[in-house]
């Protein structure tokens, strides 16, 4: 079978980055600071095998309206937005044994900036894959609550139900 000299062309100009790595890296979310690089905590890639891939996705750049008006005579529509634009992440944890749990806990807690307002407010610094730039973007987060529900008991373990975590940028 023949390969198509046009695909090929495709992936060399936007597969690869400089110097011919591959733009996307195997990991979703990256911790940038972390509490310790200790294990279990050595690796900063949230692990893609706890997260079902096909539910990741982001709402990039989002622009914060703080007012929209129609002129009076022209009927044009006018935005006045905030600085800045906002990421939304958000992804679903395939069901997990309370060992894994413990892990996911664990690395959302080790990812939150290292002071003690930080940690009050969930705060996390993260590299993430950016759907629309198709690149790694960095941004701080709010690391919502993670409820986990369970889903059965087998001997001296327990199973989670899936869960979705949605991270949103300050």
């Amino acid at each position: 079978m023949a390969i198509n000299p046009f695909r090929q062309t495709l992936k060399d100009i936007f597969f690869y980055g400089p110097g011919g790595t591959p733009v996307f890296q195997k990991y979703f979310i990256k911790a940038v600071s972390r509490r310790t690089t200790t294990f279990p905590f050595d690796d900063p890639t949230f692990p893609l095998a706890y997260m079902q891939a096909d539910t990741y996705k982001t709402n990039p750049n989002q622009r914060e309206e703080i007012k929209a008006y129609r002129d009076d005579n022209t009927r044009d529509l006018t935005r006045v937005t905030a600085e800045g634009k906002k990421t939304t992440i958000e992804f679903k944890l395939r069901s997990v044994w309370l060992e894994e749990k413990m892990y996911i806990q664990g690395w959302f807690n080790n990812a939150e900036e290292n002071t003690q307002e930080a940690h009050e407010q969930r705060k996390v610094q993260l590299e993430f894959w950016d759907e629309e730039e198709n690149a790694y973007k960095t941004g701080f987060f709010y690391r919502p609550n993670l409820e986990f529900e369970i889903l059965k008991v087998e001997g001296n373990d327990i199973k989670y139900k899936p869960l979705t975590i949605k991270l949103v940028e300050y």
